[in-house]
């Protein structure tokens, strides 16, 4: 049955609620909130999301420290765990970023997403597409030090106050490990007013807008499913057991604008393609970058509404050979 709230089926913001009706119309759902809908993905174009997932951590584990040896990319989050806490290409709000001698691996991630997008009907609804996708990675211990950060994810927050644009829908794709008590908790507000639709230099900033709003408390963020959300959506990581989970997420700007879009257009507008472009990235292109597998050198005392690291999208190996 479709997990559902007792509220108007256009919640608070009914021409946002009405359009990721559309956007969400050849899916069918498990989950049925305004601005959230879930569904389950095609089992074999979910488990090659997880092989392509899997690959890409066990390159990263054996290019940063190769003594590792053969690892089963199956169990990979479960059996390595301390290992991949080591790595030094993880963000403080968990990117496990695609460094020189990774971006193969990281391009085989990209394909699968794509494939999933593309068979969800997606792409059909986007006018742009963020690349490079996230995969990211939670911990559900609690660390004061990462989660009091200026723009932790674990402070509720709508992604345009880290620069994205009001028209983007979020996609997540959970992939690995416990992803009850490592989760999303969200909540509609009542009213988004437009003095809060940009960047802030703090998530705490907006944190009155949660007040009276509507939580989805039945909501849920589960391994094999497609959840897509409205980015006035408020959201917060949720850690209430210790372990780990991974996750993949993306934005992508609907096709289909609505006047609350307008005062937000974001700041990352160089990291949206076309559906042709971002679907080739993994195929005839990769990303590309000169960093190496060394230690996230990002500050938070310095707040970029960039994306976390540049890439350069060139023509594979292959392609450059034929």
């Amino acid at each position: 049955m479709k997990n559902k709230i007792k509220l108007n089926k256009r919640g608070h913001f009914p021409e946002r609620a009405a359009r990721l009706d559309d956007i969400a119309d050849t899916l069918d759902l498990s989950q049925d909130f305004p601005l959230l809908k879930s569904a389950a993905l095609d089992p074999t174009r979910f488990a090659r999301l997880r092989d392509a997932v899997g690959a890409y951590l066990v390159e990263t584990l054996n290019q940063f420290d190769p003594v590792i040896g053969a690892v089963n990319e199956g169990d990979v989050l479960s059996a390595y765990a301390a290992d991949i806490l080591r790595l030094p290409n993880i963000t403080p709000n968990g990117l496990v970023l695609p460094k020189r001698t990774t971006c193969t691996a990281y391009g085989a991630v990209h394909a699968a997403v794509s494939d999933v997008f593309a068979t969800a009907g997606l792409d059909k609804k986007a006018s742009g597409i963020h690349a490079p996708v996230n995969i990211r990675l939670v911990q559900g211990r609690p660390d004061p030090r990462v989660d009091a950060r200026p723009r932790a994810s674990t402070k509720y927050h709508s992604d345009v106050w880290a620069g994205e644009p009001a028209g983007a829908i979020m996609v997540f794709l959970p992939v690995f490990g416990d992803t009850k008590n490592i989760g999303v908790d969200w909540i509609e507000p009542r009213e988004f007013p437009e003095d809060l639709l940009g960047p802030l230099d703090d998530f705490l900033l907006g944190r009155d807008l949660i007040k009276n709003g509507t939580p989805y408390r039945k909501a849920g963020f589960t391994n094999g499913d497609i959840l897509l959300a409205d980015p006035f959506l408020v959201h917060a990581t949720k850690k209430t057991k210790p372990g780990l989970r991974l996750s993949i997420d993306f934005r992508f700007i609907a096709a289909t604008s609505v006047p609350s879009d307008a005062p937000a257009p974001g700041t990352r507008e160089d990291n949206y393609l076309s559906f042709d472009a971002w679907s080739e990235i993994g195929r005839g292109m990769d990303i590309d970058t000169d960093a190496e597998l060394q230690p996230f050198t990002g500050s938070d005392e310095t707040l970029r509404n960039e994306y976390a690291q540049p890439y350069r999208i060139v023509p594979t190996a292959k392609a450059r050979a034929a």
